[in-house]
């Protein structure tokens, strides 16, 4: 299958861009590398900007878990979490490479971090949250707890163990992540479980 013109550069924005940072990576390298005209690039993405604007787009990971939410959830709290746990590693993992760009040029481009926050992590933690509501209403978790919270601190778990591996070539976690799923898993039902 052949990839179409905005496919390549967008792979070829993505390579170098992960490689050498956004800043240090020019339009005329990304149209060359893809086989194309800078004109070309233009014309479909009108900015670099624009470019990782849509690789950002192109990698989210809500499009998936909202239907992973309405559709694959049972119920049953311990495989559920289990489910996300591993969905929400396999896809940060997917996207290791917009996480990198966005720790190389933090202090370049501050907003980066917010345009992936807002794309993908707040509304992660409003499905979860409202997963965990439903839950509530069931009788399956305590009425107590406060659903956002208990998002976040689940949510920074799996993400504090991405980080550690996507920063780290050979991390001490590197071949713990089943292990890790499932000690997470039992420790947060612990707290939450009715």
């Amino acid at each position: 299958m052949r990839k179409n013109t905005a496919d390549k550069i967008l792979a070829s924005a993505l390579a170098l861009m992960t490689e050498r940072g956004y800043n240090n990576v020019s339009v005329k390298e990304i149209a060359l590398t893809a086989g194309v005209s800078e004109m070309t690039v233009f014309r479909h993405f009108d900015t670099k900007m624009g470019i990782l604007h849509s690789l950002i787009q192109t990698y989210s990971y809500i499009p998936y878990f909202e239907h992973f939410f309405l559709h694959e959830l049972t119920g049953h709290l311990k495989n559920d979490l289990q489910q996300i746990a591993h969905s929400y590693l396999t896809f940060m993992e997917k996207n290791k490479p917009i996480f990198l760009i966005a720790i190389q040029d933090r202090s370049i481009l501050p907003e980066l971090i917010d345009i992936i926050s807002d794309n993908n992590t707040r509304q992660l933690q409003n499905l979860l949250a409202s997963y965990f509501q439903k839950l509530i209403e069931l009788g399956h978790m305590k009425k107590e707890i406060d659903t956002k919270g208990q998002a976040i601190v689940f949510l920074t778990g799996l993400f504090g163990f991405f980080v550690s591996n996507a920063i780290w070539e050979n991390h001490f976690l590197k071949d713990q992540q089943e292990n890790f799923v499932q000690d997470t898993v039992e420790v947060f039902m612990k707290g939450v479980q009715a």
